[in-house]
């Protein structure tokens, strides 16, 4: 069984690559963002950090369990560098779960530019990124999303700048191996 974790900075493409990896893998796709918009769709600051967040992390948890112990593989799409590196419990608790039920475990982390993030950031023109966007808000959310660090696993880093099937075709063999 696998476990796919789609990582990287927001509006660096991972919902992208995580769906179509998912099409051609046959597996589901767990998106952070589906299960945050209910709750928070335009507060991504230090009141969702706090009182929403760690909920939401723990239901996926909690569904990557479920489908596991049915034999589903999954890929989850969610920010892991900067959830792992806020909090170190959450790496223990994904190596917990690879464990107990065998995955095998595969990460990949999207990098990318911050000009070329901020750009695409620009243009998706989502509510919760309007505070981003500001000239301390963006300092701000280079600082306490991570964008320049990489995920504390073993990872397949993807330049999110490569053309799609450029990244597609890289992740698929990195999966594969």
């Amino acid at each position: 069984m696998k476990w796919i974790l789609v990582s990287g900075p927001p509006g660096a493409g991972k919902s992208t690559l995580a769906n179509v990896l998912a099409h051609a893998l046959g597996t589901a796709v767990i998106d952070k963002d589906c299960i945050d918009e209910p709750f928070s769709p335009d507060d991504r600051g230090p009141s969702y950090t706090k009182n929403i967040e760690p909920k939401v992390l723990t239901a996926i948890f909690s569904l990557c369990e479920r489908n596991f112990s049915n034999g589903v593989s999954l890929i989850v799409d969610l920010p892991w560098t900067h959830i792992l590196i806020a909090s170190p419990n959450w790496k223990s608790r994904v190596l917990e779960i690879s464990d107990k039920f065998d995955c095998d475990l595969k990460v990949i982390e999207l990098c990318i530019e911050e000009d070329l993030l901020k750009e695409r950031i620009q243009k998706r023109g989502l509510a919760r990124d309007k505070n981003k966007l500001s000239a301390e808000g963006w300092e701000k959310f280079k600082a306490t999303d991570h964008i320049d660090q990489t995920i504390d696993l073993p990872c397949l880093q993807l330049d999110a700048g490569l053309e799609l099937t450029e990244k597609i075709k890289r992740a698929l063999e990195y999966i594969k191996s």
